[in-house]
């Protein structure tokens, strides 16, 4: 016969079941959870450090851009900041010389442009310029000779150059005037050339340099003192506002609008391309 305590343990053992086997396998379900938990957080800590390793590599080995200078490397760092362009104002559209030396014949159109290349050349290069503004001149010195020699000649581009006076040069107007008598006489590149290289040096008037061509002053002065050659430059003033001209130089390469001087090198691919085209 069993024992009184016996009995007791029995029961009590069916009232509560296998208590420890349950436990066993909560606690495993609990091991395993936080085991879990703890990869998963090790692993996103894991996945930022490396995100922020790779990005602190790439920033290391990106190469920043630099904007290109607009000067040449002869100038000073102020310069090469500065546009290779001047401004004409909201209301107004105003080194040893090297000489086109072309052999094409200038012609004087008769909206007061000046024309020189082969008529039916496939390119036109259209100029809005200034006589003493500095990338002007530039252009007229370094990038002309070569325009004529490289394409005008060859019959690939027909150039046409208008001048704006700027009001802050009080000899622009003049001599925007003077190039219109000159070209009346078959000299106006000729006189570009010279207003080109002198007139902002020297200051001396226009007409001192067309005297230096030997051109007939009589008519040269009848031409300036003409009201058809001011009337011709102010409807060149209103054309170039229709064109939203307001810096110079400015060029239209078969329509395609360029503002400032470009380096030669640009300009030149650029013209190869329509060619090409």
């Amino acid at each position: 016969m069993a024992s009184k305590h016996s009995i007791a343990s029995s029961r009590l053992r069916a009232s509560m079941g296998t208590p420890s086997r349950v436990t066993r396998c909560g606690i495993e379900a609990i091991v395993a959870r936080l085991s879990l938990l703890c990869s998963i957080l090790y692993s996103a800590r894991m996945q930022k450090f490396l995100i922020l390793l790779v990005s602190c590599i790439l920033t290391a080995c990106t190469t920043v851009k630099e904007t290109p200078p607009m000067a040449t490397g002869q100038e000073s760092s102020s310069a090469a900041l500065q546009p290779r362009m001047e401004e004409t104002g909201e209301d107004e559209v105003v080194a040893p010389p090297a000489a086109t030396g072309s052999t094409v014949a200038e012609r004087l159109l008769a909206t007061g442009i000046l024309e020189i290349g082969e008529a039916n050349a496939p390119l036109t290069l259209l100029l809005f310029t200034e006589h003493h503004a500095r990338y002007c001149r530039e252009f007229q010195r370094d990038m002309m000779p070569r325009l004529v020699e490289e394409f005008v000649e060859p019959g690939v581009l027909r150039l046409q150059v208008v001048i704006l006076p700027l009001k802050k040069y009080p000899q622009s107007q003049t001599a925007a005037a003077a190039l219109l008598c000159a070209a009346e006489q078959e000299r106006g590149f000729d006189l570009h050339d010279i207003l080109s290289d002198k007139l902002d040096r020297e200051r001396l008037e226009p007409r001192h340099y067309a005297e230096e061509l030997k051109l007939d002053m009589e008519l040269f002065d009848e031409c300036l003192a003409d009201e058809g050659t001011a009337l011709v430059l102010e409807q060149q003033r209103t054309w170039s506002h229709s064109l939203a001209v307001s810096l110079v130089p400015t060029f239209f390469l078969n329509g395609e609008k360029l503002v400032g001087l470009p380096y030669y090198a640009d300009l030149k691919g650029m013209i190869g391309e329509q060619v090409s085209e």
